[in-house]
């Protein structure tokens, strides 16, 4: 069903972020092709090498990383995305995107 999709994964801070690995890995599983986007927070709870370490690509979680090739990571990933998916989604997370001021990579 998933198979040859493309998932981006926006990885909040909550204490509830390191239930985001089983949902990562659950995705995989169904043949998905998962990318994640981790805030700096999101990096206090979980190590974004798990993520890398599960979905087989590598975990943004910088908004200025150099090591990219000829394109913006985050900005290449939203347009070839199917679906986009953000958990934790904590009652701060909600309310800033309500009011645009949602930054998934800080």
């Amino acid at each position: 069903m998933l198979a040859g999709k493309t998932i981006i994964l926006g990885v909040t801070g909550s204490i509830a972020a390191y239930k985001a690995a089983s949902l990562a890995s659950m995705l995989v599983k169904q043949h998905a092709d998962v990318h994640v986007l981790m805030t700096q927070n999101a990096c206090q709870f979980i190590n974004p090498i798990t993520f890398e370490t599960l979905t087989g690509n590598k975990c943004i979680s910088d908004t200025f990383d150099r090591n990219f090739e000829f394109h913006v990571g985050h900005v290449s990933l939203g347009k070839r995305a199917d679906l986009a998916i953000i958990a934790p989604a904590s009652a701060n997370c909600i309310g800033r995107s309500s009011r645009g001021e949602l930054r998934m990579i800080c």
